[in-house]
């Protein structure tokens, strides 16, 4: 057996600990902001990025802290970024647009997080500080890859922010930005008050009533409302997670999970109705009266309204449209509803979990407003009427 390598000095555990209290600001704005501007962001393609990176951010975010937990004996508390972080995560916040959000975010903030990490990889022992080394590398690639994917021309700005000094005694408040009016498509979608005239009530209702398309025409015109309505899903859960920061912070990990699932979703109906059906993305026109009709209610109602019933009723569609497509022989457009089916247990579950935590731990109370506020929705759960106050 070969000789060890001496032990290198690498950071003492204050150090480290000071290191990952700049990793978690930079982390938490990027989670925070991206999933304010996700909605805002109209190119389809730039918004699934976005969504993908989101929910690896967050992922990331909750290994931070539980490294700063065990540095910190034990607390994964960050204190505030210093003036030099503060410039920065200003910065972040000062666009004015998506693209402009973007070119600071991917232009500047991680690279800086790279180059910090890759600093400290470079400094840190391997073996008295393995955790470390397996969080940062595993985090720097995929930063890497979100760079590649969105960003253009990176530089880090700042040498090692990883250094910055931190107020231990202060806190840094996130900035919520104003309510979302609408999401934004590509150009070349249509969008108008009503959506697309030729999705039929039919095919949102459970039960006898329930319509399964199965006809090449009417499943283009399906499956394009249907990518419609998840990356309407994903804005919902997005802003779900920006409006309130004040939640705990599993709050936020199974909402970025869920947008990252949901935007997933549209791609999948995507890729189908390109490979399979003969149509595209922005063929048909698409409406927003359905998120409207939740977004205007507060966190609690949009976990009962989505999460609690939308989700909840969506399961047994997507389980009898999955059966009546396999026995026509559709088995590959039936295997899409097959995962969706898998996909909408857990959002379930995070409407159950939550709503519950906002009544105070009480599941009762979370069922007994499920059943309150199902009786203001139409027969295709829609809401009738707006939320009072």
């Amino acid at each position: 057996m070969a000789a060890p390598e001496p032990l290198k000095r690498g950071y003492d555990v204050d150090e480290n600990a000071i290191r990952f209290s700049n990793y978690f600001h930079v982390l938490r704005e990027l989670v925070h902001l991206s999933a304010g501007w996700l909605p805002h962001e109209p190119s389809f393609e730039r918004k699934y990025e976005l969504g993908d990176h989101l929910h690896d951010d967050a992922r990331a975010i909750t290994k931070v802290k539980r490294r700063l937990y065990e540095l910190r004996h034990p607390s994964d508390y960050p204190g505030a970024p210093g003036e030099e972080l503060t410039a920065l995560l200003d910065e972040l916040n000062a666009a004015a647009t998506p693209h402009d959000y973007v070119l600071v975010a991917y232009g500047q903030a991680k690279p800086a997080l790279v180059s910090a990490m890759e600093r400290h990889l470079d400094t840190l022992d391997p073996v008295t500080d393995e955790p470390s080394l397996r969080l940062l590398t595993q985090i720097v690639e995929r930063q890497r890859r979100h760079i590649a994917e969105l960003g253009g021309e990176a530089a880090a700005t700042i040498e090692d922010l990883g250094e910055l000094p931190i107020e231990l005694k202060d806190k840094r408040e996130l900035r919520i930005m104003e309510r979302l009016h609408e999401p934004a498509r590509d150009d070349f979608v249509e969008v108008t008050e009503h959506g697309d005239p030729y999705l039929v009530d039919e095919l949102y209702l459970n039960g006898d009533e329930n319509h399964v398309p199965i006809e090449p025409e009417e499943q283009r015109h399906f499956f394009h409302g249907l990518m419609d309505a998840e990356l309407s899903a994903a804005e919902l859960m997005a802003r779900n997670m920006h409006e309130h920061p004040e939640m705990l912070w599993d709050f936020h990990v199974d909402m970025a999970r869920q947008t990252w699932d949901e935007l997933r979703h549209a791609r999948v109906h995507d890729i189908l109705m390109q490979t399979e059906l003969g149509c595209r993305w922005g063929d048909y026109p698409v409406g927003f009266s359905y998120f409207k009709s939740i977004y205007a209610y507060d966190l609690l109602g949009r976990l009962v309204l989505f999460n609690g019933t939308s989700e909840q009723k969506a399961m047994w569609r997507h389980s009898h449209r999955r059966k009546v497509l396999v026995d026509r022989g559709q088995e590959q457009v039936a295997k899409v509803f097959d995962y969706l089916l898998a996909d909408e247990v857990p959002h379930v579950h995070n409407g159950t979990r939550w709503g519950s935590w906002l009544l105070g731990g009480d599941e009762h109370a979370y069922r007994e407003k499920v059943r309150e506020l199902r009786q203001g929705l139409d027969k295709t759960g829609q809401p009738t009427s707006t939320p009072s106050g």
